[in-house]
């Protein structure tokens, strides 16, 4: 029976492919035909309409110092974005899939989604890894896949540890559950393995975590190390950030809410950034000339809190701390807010957390770059870029970062471009016809 008239039985599965092989075929089969043209995602003067300022979206490069110059080529970042779907941390063709089209559409940095530095240190079963090297090879064919796709492009990877809001499901599954919160061993989760600062929980109905023992802590930062030694050495990712955000393990440790230590690890300021700040030295000590960002939650989204008394992390710490980030060679600090304690109040709205970066941008810190993330692709009344544009020309800060606006649109970086330049950025060359003969340089 031929291939295109080959039919199976109903309840018969087709044969499986090899998802890794089929990851690792596809940078190696690909030709770019066209030569001489300008990096997919740029402004270049000779596709700029007279006259037309370019906007700083797409300044072509921000150098970042403490990391020997790192070029990024626009300003737009590809946020992390968890998407469930790996099995024992491998990424695979869907993870292809679902970072091509941004590359294809010009967007300047992409960054992978949370990556656990241990199987215990993921939000869910189905999370990436680096905690093995068995798992490099498929993170190189992803890494040098995308490359291919759009040169110039810039790729790193988000390390974390959950901490406490590890061994969950992914939030779309839908089989019954024996705890809503959390997994239990025979259904692929590790509630034994769930760690914390403390044995604090993150909300009422959630898994109480064992508090972590001084050498179970120092397991974890050589586990950062090593992590990181797969990234930068034999992936050759051109970043690696470090999660401290969003109520995971390093945020657990800087705030007050979740962290009771009276250790070396907790009490003051000082003790609360012990665990990650070792972990930055450590990274930045062995690849000096490697860029470094760090995500942070700048506060915890608690002021009610506050208001009665209670001590949470909140800007003016993260000011503290960022100054300290910014001595020790972190090359950006990535802004966000929230995702501590099940009692945040956040008010969700267009740029809601550029306030936030606006803060640590008022340091006029020497080196370090800050990127601002949170519905930052459009306003209800703007088109996408305009309030991206706004938040770098008010200096409010340095890139961009943006998720869901990516997810919704692939090509979100040409529309930026086209809306606020009146002209879309240079695009892959095999896409020419899209946008007429006269757009782009060939």
């Amino acid at each position: 029976m031929s291939h295109s008239k080959q039919k199976f039985a109903r309840g018969q599965q087709a044969p499986k492919l090899d998802a890794d092989a089929g990851l690792a075929l596809t940078a190696g089969h690909f030709d770019q035909a066209v030569e001489g043209w300008a990096p997919i995602g740029t402004l270049p003067d000779d596709v700029l309409p007279e006259g037309q300022a370019r906007p700083k979206l797409f300044d072509s490069l921000v150098e970042l110092n403490h990391s020997g110059g790192l070029a990024l080529k626009n300003r737009v970042v590809v946020s992390p974005m968890c998407q469930y779907v790996a099995k024992d941390g491998f990424p695979s063709v869907y993870h292809l899939g679902h970072h091509a089209s941004w590359a294809l559409h010009g967007v300047g940095t992409i960054m992978f989604e949370t990556t656990g530095v241990t199987p215990a240190g993921r939000i869910s079963t189905h999370d990436l890894g680096l905690w093995k090297d068995e798992q490099i090879p498929a993170f190189i064919s992803l890494v040098s896949s995308l490359r291919t796709l759009s040169p110039g492009l810039t790729v790193g990877v988000q390390l974390g540890h959950a901490g406490r809001k590890s061994s969950t499901f992914p939030p779309f599954q839908r089989r019954p559950r024996k705890h809503e919160q959390w997994a239990e061993e025979e259904e692929g989760g590790w509630p034994e393995e769930i760690v914390a600062p403390s044995a604090v929980p993150y909300g009422p109905n959630w898994f109480k975590p064992r508090e972590l023992s001084i050498g179970e802590i120092e397991n974890i930062k050589q586990q950062f190390i090593q992590a990181a030694e797969r990234a930068y050495d034999k992936v050759g990712v051109d970043f690696i950030e470090i999660h401290l955000a969003h109520g995971y393990l390093g945020h657990q440790f800087l705030s007050p809410l979740s962290n009771k230590r009276t250790d070396q690890y907790g009490g003051s300021f000082e003790g609360r950034i012990k665990f990650p700040l070792d972990i930055i030295k450590a990274i930045r000590a062995r690849w000096p000339e490697r860029s470094l960002w760090v995500r942070i939650s700048a506060t915890d989204q608690c002021d009610h809190l506050a208001a009665q008394g209670t001590e949470v992390w909140d800007l003016e710490q993260t000011k503290k701390l960022a100054e300290i980030l910014d001595r020790e060679g972190v090359a950006v600090l990535d802004v966000s807010s929230g995702g501590l304690v099940a009692e945040q109040q956040i008010q969700v709205g267009h740029a809601y957390q550029a306030p936030l970066a606006a803060g640590i941008k008022s340091l006029k810190l020497p080196s370090m770059k800050v990127m601002s993330v949170g519905m930052l692709e459009s306003g209800p009344n703007d088109k996408a870029g305009e309030v991206a544009e706004a938040t770098l020309q008010n200096g409010h800060a340095d890139l961009i970062a943006i998720a869901r606006g990516q997810m919704a649109s692939p090509n979100w970086t040409e529309l930026a471009a086209a809306n606020l330049a009146g002209v879309r950025t240079v695009e892959n060359p095999s896409y020419h016809r899209i946008h007429g003969p006269k757009r782009t340089p060939h």
